[in-house]
């Protein structure tokens, strides 16, 4: 918290501006940046500069110089630990860390299911901070994936997560996880209230998830040139959902 207060106080505002251009092109049009003038990244630091540069922008004769293609991948996020958790929850369900584990509690404490008798718990300690799952975990995991998502989306081997920090994570508990992702938000929905059933979900296809291959898409970037004015702009299709498909 000191550290960042810090960087805070620290900090120096300095103006800067940007330049967007609508170009057309057949049918269509499309937005592009400003992001170089001859060889030199654009830098812009006040007006009276940046409208002279759009002077002569608009002067110009544009053509498309170059198109570049090129697949991206993007990998699912770790599960979760206590922080993540929180912050997940709240900006996506709108809780605050209070509810957030209040609920989680709930859950690791378990339900009842089938029987009212007995209580289920749903998940695992909730206050941790590893990214470790263990290895029932996994299997059953890559199990339920192979099932239910078929083995295209199944990475060759398990996905292993570790925490990136200056200090070291407390591994006494795994990650915070479902016992058993077989136990669907879809199944254990009519046991649990709303809220519960919201952050169960969150939990669970979080958990599935960081276990599913990376989505791909397919980047094209199209670099404009008009005299020494250069625009770029990258546009992506999604190829294979991979684990948004969770």
């Amino acid at each position: 918290i000191v550290d960042r207060e810090e960087a805070i106080r620290s900090f120096k505002p300095e103006e800067y501006w940007t330049i967007d251009g609508i170009f057309k092109h057949k049918k269509s049009s499309f937005p592009a940046t400003l992001s170089h003038i001859g060889k030199k990244k654009v830098e812009l630091s006040n007006k009276k500069d940046t409208d002279a540069i759009v002077d002569n922008i608009k002067k110009q004769t544009y053509i498309i110089e170059n198109i570049e293609d090129k697949v991206r991948q993007k990998n699912p996020l770790a599960p979760f630990m206590t922080s993540t958790l929180q912050q997940a929850a709240y900006n996506n369900l709108g809780f605050s860390v209070k509810k957030t584990m209040q609920i989680a509690q709930k859950l690791y404490e378990g339900v009842s299911l089938d029987d009212a008798n007995n209580s289920v718990a749903l998940i695992t300690y909730m206050r941790t901070d590893s990214l470790r799952l263990s290895d029932t975990a996994t299997k059953n995991i890559r199990g339920y994936i192979a099932a239910n998502f078929s083995k295209e989306y199944l990475p060759a081997k398990t996905e292993v997560y570790e925490k990136k920090s200056k200090g070291k994570a407390q591994d006494a508990h795994e990650a915070i996880r479902p016992i058993n992702v077989d136990l669907t938000p879809d199944y254990v929905r009519r046991y649990l209230s709303p809220d519960e059933a919201k952050l169960y979900t969150l939990i669970w296809k979080r958990t599935v998830a960081c276990q599913m291959k990376a989505a791909q898409y397919a980047q094209r970037t199209v670099t404009i040139k008009g005299g020494e004015y250069i625009f770029k702009t990258t546009g992506s299709t999604l190829i294979f959902d991979g684990f948004l498909k969770v």
